[in-house]
């Protein structure tokens, strides 16, 4: 995902994830069925954290992890949504003015890294918050870009699979699933972890199980928004169920 791709959608997710927040559909007090134990104000007191520690690493060069006192705290009521929104400001105003060359702390193992790898997470972190709070609204969550969506993916057997292969292999589930978007060209993955490893690939070959559907709703799944019942489904539809009961994030 380019920079410019990567900031349009950062902006509109995180716009809509004000709009659901705000709207009153919801309260901040309103239960989050996708994420366990948290309301509303859980989640955008998260999600600005996200944003404000973000804006202070971008916006000074940061190479090393802020210290939590250099944050600004979360004011409870509803004067969290005033500071959310300031937060919100704040990223996208220290993203668009960053060069993307430059190096910055972020809590993966290759930092520092460019700038660019907080605009492709938030985008990708809003996202998925957003449709929390559109679920716990009982509504129909909103489709974005489905080249965004295809990449939430990407990024997703990137830098969250590693926290779960061991757990998977250990477990004796090892199998091949294979996730096919229907509304992006390319946009395949087969995640074959049966020989005692796990190999992700990018093309088109047959495994276990293959999930169809749009780009977005196999980002929903992914990350465990959407029920496997809801995709089609060729194969043996355990392999992806028992992939959902592992990862749980």
């Amino acid at each position: 995902m380019d920079r410019s791709t990567a900031l349009d959608s950062l902006d509109l997710e995180s716009s809509r994830f004000l709009v659901a927040v705000s709207n009153g559909a919801a309260t901040l007090d309103t239960p989050l069925t996708t994420c366990p134990g948290w309301d509303v104000s859980d989640l955008v007191n998260h999600l600005g954290a996200i944003y404000s520690r973000a804006a202070l690493v971008v916006a000074d060069r940061r190479t090393k992890v802020p210290d939590p006192s250099e944050l600004p705290g979360a004011p409870d009521g509803e004067a969290l949504l005033g500071w959310f929104a300031e937060q919100r400001t704040a990223v996208l105003a220290a993203l668009e003015g960053a060069d993307d060359d430059t190096l910055v702390w972020n809590w993966t193992g290759n930092s520092p890294a460019s700038t660019g790898f907080w605009s492709r997470r938030l985008t990708h972190e809003t996202l998925i918050h957003r449709v929390d709070v559109e679920l716990a609204q009982g509504c129909e969550p909103a489709h974005g870009y489905p080249e965004v969506a295809a990449d939430t993916v990407t990024e997703f057997f990137e830098l969250f699979y590693p926290r779960f292969a061991g757990q998977i292999l250990a477990s004796g589930r090892g199998a091949s699933m294979h996730l096919h978007a229907n509304d992006v060209p390319g946009a395949e993955w087969t995640l074959d972890s049966a020989g005692g490893n796990t190999v992700i690939l990018r093309e088109h070959t047959k495994a276990d199980v293959a999930l169809r559907g749009t780009a977005f709703d196999l980002a929903c799944w992914i990350w465990g928004r959407l029920a496997t019942k809801q995709l089609e489904i060729l194969g043996d539809r355990r392999v992806a169920e028992r992939f959902q009961d592992v990862v749980r994030v």
